[in-house]
């Protein structure tokens, strides 16, 4: 059965709040999605200051806003 994206943000939220600092792979590995729809979920979030993307050396980490 297919999640609705609200399903998906709220795991990607959560996951994120449980782990601050959790690498885009990881939590790719963690919630069992694919990176492209990953990369929009979290874009979304960060959009409304929810989560912060940030960027070091070659990795991607995730925190709350």
């Amino acid at each position: 059965m297919k999640r609705k994206a609200l399903e998906v943000q709220k795991i990607i939220f959560k996951a994120i709040k449980e782990n601050p600092g959790i690498t885009m792979s990881t939590l790719e590995r963690k919630i069992g999605t694919n990176p492209r729809s990953l990369k929009e979920h979290c874009e979304n979030l960060a959009y409304f200051s929810l989560i912060r993307i940030v960027k070091e050396k070659g990795t991607t980490k995730l925190y709350t806003a």
